[in-house]
């Protein structure tokens, strides 16, 4: 009975921690919060630019987006809020590392947050996230991590080969993306 009990203790302390991590989680990605979407559910539209050759398309579905150059392809999803709030993750695989940025535009096409992710094959990636003012971000957060368990580290040396990889692009309008061309006025 004692050890029923016991065991009864450490799946409910399990079953909340989890939760407890889920939330933070979600909680983290600010700028999918700020632009009052849930990026888990579809997005309403698929664009890519597989080769940098060829120029954007749109695709029906994710598996309809031919495979990326390393290096050269990108990917974006877009959402759409019913507000006219418009969450774009753009990302761009590379040989050594993937960036991922989640971009922020209010109603009139301003750029209000961002949230920008490297994962490296080393086992480290670089993460920040924060608001958008007058075209520049302020980081609410940022920092390394471990790409096995997204425990934050310290700075790697190898941070220092890649610098320019470290900072995100700016998109400080959704007019000036890439694919603007095909994005709701």
């Amino acid at each position: 009975m004692l050890l029923t009990n016991y065991c009864l203790c450490v799946l409910v302390l399990c079953l909340s921690t989890q939760a407890n991590n889920t939330h933070a989680r979600v909680v983290k990605n600010s700028t999918a919060l700020r632009c009052g979407i849930d990026p888990e559910k579809s997005a309403a539209r698929i664009l890519a630019n597989p080769d940098g050759k060829h120029g954007w398309r749109e695709y029906r579905n994710v598996k309809d987006v031919p495979e990326l150059e390393l290096g050269i392809g990108q990917f974006a999803r877009l959402w759409t809020e019913t507000h006219g709030m418009v969450l774009i993750r753009l990302e761009e695989p590379g040989e050594d590392f993937a960036a991922y940025t989640d971009y922020c535009f209010d109603k009139d096409g301003q750029l209000v947050a961002l949230k920008f992710s490297l994962r490296t094959a080393w086992g480290w990636g670089y993460r920040e996230e924060g608001p958008v003012t007058n075209g520049q971000l302020t980081p609410q957060m940022s920092e390394f991590f471990d790409t096995n368990n997204e425990a934050p580290v310290k700075r790697p040396e190898q941070a220092d080969d890649i610098l320019d990889a470290l900072k995100p692009h700016l998109y400080a309008r959704k007019s000036r993306l890439p694919f603007a061309k095909f994005l709701p006025k």
